[in-house]
This record gives structure tokens, C-alpha cells and sequence, in this order.
């Protein structure tokens, strides 16, 4: 059984659909914004970071067999030096030392690739419901929001009179009344006049003379 609408306020309405609206295009660029972040994170941790590291430790190692060069030709120009080149010793252990470092944070960073990546599928599982029902079940509503307002706009304009010409006025009893007597105020004069001498030279005859 079919009931009747209990519509209050169509201005209501179309506030909310177009809050509705509003709300569906923010949520969809904070999800995109969320989603481009995520992208160029797991491209930073992927890809950035990894090739970054490897140029360290190649860049290391060149530092590293000059430190070595350095050392060799010190020692070789101070033969009697009790201490040896003590300063190009540093400067080796330094170098062998920054490689370690930059080895060792290439391995990190690929641990954390991998981990940011599980995250990653995660958070992606949980926004998709969103992402659905913002592209799927919001659209539809808004959808159903436009033909109601379009079904009840009609209703009120089949419902609304459209002539702007003012109605004729019905003859009222005292008009109708006030017609009758000065109809029958013509008939009684035309019957009073119809009854007059016309002829004057008619009232002028003695009757003794027919």
C-alpha cells in the first residue's frame, strides 16, 4: 500500500543534496591526496633511496682507494717514522667506515620497502569500501535526490494556478434586485406614455357637435 510523502521543505532538500555533493568531491580529493602520498613514499623507499645508497658505497669505496693511495705514499716517503702516517690511517678507517654505514642503510631501507609495501596493501583494503560507495552508492543518492526535487517541482507547478486575469464578479442580489425595478420602471413609463394624447388638435373638438 502506496503512502503519501511527508514533505516539510523542498528547500531542505536541495541544501542537502548539495551538501551532499560538496562532501562527496572533498572526500574524493583527500582520498586522492592520501593515495599520491602513499605512491611517491613506496616510490621513495622502492626506488629513490635504494639508488641513492648504492652511489654511496661506490662513492665510498672511490674515497676509500684514495685514502689508501695516500696512506701507501706516506708510508713509503717517512720509512723511519716510528708512529707511521697516523693521519692517513684515520683518514682509511673513516672511509671503510662510511661504507659500512651506507651498506648498511641500503639494507635498511630495503626492509622498509618491504614492510611499507604490506602496509600499503593493507590501507588500500581498507579504503576501497570508500572509494565505492563515494563513486557508487553517493552518486545514486544524489541521483534520487535530483528526480525527487525534479517530481515535486512539477507536482507544486500542476498544483499552483498559472492565470494572472482576475475573475469576472458575480451580479450580487442587490445589483440583480436593482436591474428588476428600473426594468419595470421603462415598462410602466412606456405604458403611461402609450395611454397620452398625442394629438392636441383633438382635445380641441366639442363632443356636441358628433
Amino acid at each position: 500500500m502506496s503512502q503519501a510523502a511527508n514533505v516539510r521543505s523542498l528547500e531542505a532538500i536541495r541544501e542537502f543534496r548539495v551538501a551532499l555533493i560538496k562532501f562527496i568531491d572533498k572526500a574524493k580529493r583527500s582520498v586522492a591526496t592520501a593515495e599520491s602520498e602513499v605512491q611517491r613514499t613506496s616510490t621513495w623507499l622502492s626506488s629513490t633511496q635504494p639508488l641513492h645508497w648504492t652511489h654511496e658505497v661506490r662513492h665510498a669505496n672511490d674515497r676509500l682507494a684514495q685514502a689508501k693511495g695516500e696512506l701507501a705514499r706516506a708510508t713509503l716517503s717517512q720509512p723511519d717514522n716510528p708512529r707511521g702516517p697516523t693521519d692517513q690511517i684515520r683518514l682509511v678507517r673513516k672511509r671503510e667506515e662510511e661504507i659500512r654505514n651506507a651498506m648498511k642503510k641500503g639494507e635498511q631501507t630495503k626492509k622498509w620497502s618491504r614492510k611499507f609495501e604490506q602496509q600499503t596493501n593493507e590501507y588500500k583494503g581498507a579504503m576501497t569500501p570508500l572509494s565505492s560507495s563515494l563513486d557508487g552508492d553517493l552518486n545514486k543518492a544524489v541521483s534520487i535526490l535530483t528526480n525527487s526535487i525534479k517530481s515535486l517541482e512539477e507536482y507544486l507547478a500542476s498544483t499552483t494556478p498559472t492565470s494572472s486575469e482576475p475573475l469576472e464578479a458575480a451580479p450580487t442580489t442587490e445589483s440583480i434586485a436593482r436591474s428588476g425595478e428600473e426594468s419595470t420602471k421603462d415598462s410602466t413609463d412606456e405604458h403611461v406614455d402609450s395611454q397620452s394624447p398625442t394629438d392636441e388638435g383633438d382635445q380641441d373638438i366639442d363632443p356636441s357637435l358628433g
